[in-house]
Parts: C-alpha cells; structure tokens; sequence
C-alpha cells in the first residue's frame, strides 16, 4: 500500500513538471509572435483584384411608335364624303384609291369653266381677226398718202392699235379661262383620294356620307416601318450612341428582335429629365404600334476591375474616392478613380492593381495600419454586368 502511493506521488510531480515546462514553451512563442506581429483584432472579407473582360448592358422601356405617320387629308372642303375604299390596318400601295368624294358639283364646275375657255378663244379669234382687218385699211391709207389724206391714216393707225390692245385683253381673258379649267379638273382628280406613299392604315376617320374637313380622313404608317421610341434618363445619354446595335424585348415574348439607334433626340424633357431614342427594328413582323418594349444596349465592353461599391470610402479632401487593400497582414488605403456602374460594383480605373487583396467591405472603423485576418469572397464574375 505505501508503495503504491509513492508510486501515484511521483506520477503526479512527472506531469506537473511536464505541464509547466509546456506552459513556459507557450509564453515564450506568445511573446515571440506579439514582438514581431501585431495581434489582428478583426477578420476582414477581400477580394483579388482582376482584370477581366466586361460587358455593361443598360436596359430602357419605350414605346413602340411609327417611324413616319401620313395625315392623308383633301383641300375639297365642305365636300361631301362618297366612298371610303380601305379599312384600319389594310395595307396599299402607292397611288392605291382609298377614299372618293361625290363629283356632281365638281363636274358643273368643270363644265363651266370649260364654257367660259371657249368663249375667251372665240373672243381671242375674233380680236385677232379685227386686227387683221385694221392693217389691211392702214396698208391702203398708206397707199393714198400722195392724195395728201394724213387724217384718214392717223384714224387707221388709232384703229391698229385699239384692235391690238384688245387683243391683248382677249388673250388674257382666254389664259384666265384656261387656268380656272385646269383648276376645275384639278378639283376633279382631287376627289379621288390616293396612297401618297405605300404603307399600313393606322386610323380611318373618314366616314361615307360626312363632309370633308380640315381634319385628316385618315393616318398611314408609311412603309408599315414601326420602331421603339425609348426613354432614356440624362445621364445615361452620353453611353449611346446613332448605330449601336439593339436587343428589343416585347412585353409578354422571349425572342429578341435586333435594332438599331437611328437618331438619339437632343432635347430633354424639362419634368421628367428623360430623353428619347428612336430605334429601327430589323423583322418582317414589326409589333403593333403603342405596345411596350424594352430596349438593352451594351453601352460598353472592355476588360476592367470591378469591385463592390461597398469596398469604396468617400469624404476624402481631393474628393477622391479610395479602398483598404491588405499587405503584410495590415490594411492600406489607397485613392483611386472610380469608372462605370451597376448591380453594385463599380470599375476601378486607375490606383489599383491586378492581384492586390482588397477589402470588400470598407467599414468607417478600419484604420491605415490596422492587423487584420482576412477570408477572400467569390470574385467579381465575369461577362456581363447589367
């Protein structure tokens, strides 16, 4: 029995010494690594910086719109409406008859004016007759001058010259006539309304029966051409550009149809501060003019660094922007010059380079020097960024 307990006793000083040779060993390596390193206080999220290629796609609604809209209208007004040939969305040709207008009151007209050229060239002969007349008498008063009859051919001279104005007077009656006919037919063809161009009708408000007015009978979209009229906030205008290439989405349809920018509008509208771009559709089957589509557009594409717009801190006296990067196992900052945004990340265009270990979240309680732990985060993916 008591050469068990010596036993236990010296197993007990064995173990007790073990432990705090072990303890002194842990000291030591603890003051070792405080004298060289500082203790990191806190574990930060980074991200590698890399340079990758990236799209920027921006997305705007519009409406789809008539590239160019004829009002086809008449100057016959107060004319009554005969016929209308066509209906909403009919599509014509050029020259295409579409609507006519009753003739009665045209057609007297016609024939009245016709009456009045050919009493203005009987009148037009007649004068010109007389004339003839009246030299031939000057041209035997001037024969009898030896009989010393100067009155006689003052008289004939007069008369030359009277028959000649009145010449005169008749031709121009006879022009006047001859342009209140070519008025009347005028008139006449103009009752039969026509196709100025080949398109789609888009609204017939002409209607059998009614008197024509001043108003439109009714609208063509010319060449059936629909494109999408865009809205465009004013600080994306300066990303596009007449040409960029298109994807145009409708409402309710997982196709695409390709378009162009044909005309960016330079005026910005003064409540909304929305501007406008028109965009030309390439398909045989534009949509319906008023639906809703969606335009996307890659404003740009080159390779870059992206990082979160959390990494960013602001309030710098240069008004610079700047991100922590981690070196050594202490966080820097670093200004640099922030690019292109969305979905949350922004391009750094210059201060940062490939490979530095940025912090992804730049909180205001980090300081210039401070140890950190780090854990790296998914990295900015390539591709598109929308």
């Amino acid at each position: 029995m008591r050469r068990s307990s010596t036993l236990n006793a010296a197993i007990v000083a064995v173990f007790s010494l073990a432990v705090t040779a072990g303890q002194v060993r842990a000291n030591e390596a603890a003051a070792s690594v405080s004298a060289n390193t500082p203790a990191a206080s806190r574990t930060v999220s980074t991200l590698v910086a890399d340079r990758q290629p990236q799209k920027w796609l921006r997305s705007f609604a519009g409406i789809f719109v008539a590239r160019e809209e004829i009002a086809v209208a008449t100057t016959l007004t107060e004319q009554r409406i005969a016929k209308v040939e066509v209906e909403v969305g009919d599509r014509v040709v050029a020259g295409q008859v579409l609507a006519r207008l009753e003739t009665e009151m045209l057609e007297n007209l016609l024939r009245e004016t016709e009456g009045r050229v050919a009493r203005a060239s009987a009148a037009v002969a007649q004068q010109e007759e007389t004339v003839r007349q009246e030299e031939k008498k000057l041209d035997r008063a001037r024969q009898l001058r030896h009989l010393k009859a100067e009155t006689f051919l003052e008289e004939r001279v007069s008369a030359v010259a009277i028959a000649l104005e009145a010449v005169k007077v008749a031709r121009a009656d006879d022009a006047q006539a001859q342009a209140l006919l070519a008025e009347a037919r005028r008139k006449l063809e103009r009752a039969v309304i026509v196709a100025p161009a080949a398109g789609i009708v888009s609204e017939r408000l002409a209607r059998a029966g009614a008197l024509a007015g001043t108003e439109p009978l009714m609208r063509l979209i010319r060449d059936g051409e629909i494109e999408l009229a865009a809205e465009i906030p004013e600080s994306e205008l300066p990303l596009l550009a007449v040409g960029q290439k298109v994807k145009v989405k409708l409402s309710g349809r997982t196709d695409a149809i390709d378009g162009d920018i044909r005309v960016i509008n330079p005026k910005i509208d003064s409540e909304t501060r929305l501007g406008t771009a028109k965009i030309t559709l390439k398909t045989d089957k534009p949509p319906y003019a008023g639906t809703f589509g969606r335009a996307e557009i890659v404003v740009a594409e080159r390779a870059a660094i992206m990082v979160d717009d959390s990494a960013l801190l602001y309030g710098a006296p240069d008004g610079m922007p700047s991100v922590f990067i981690v070196e050594g196992g202490k966080v820097k900052r670093k200004t640099v010059k922030a690019g292109m945004r969305q979905n949350g990340k922004v391009e750094i265009l210059s201060g940062l380079d490939t490979g530095e270990r940025v912090v992804a979240k730049a909180g205001a309680s980090l300081r210039e020097g401070e140890a950190v732990a780090t854990t790296d985060v998914v990295p900015a993916q390539t591709g598109v960024q929308k």
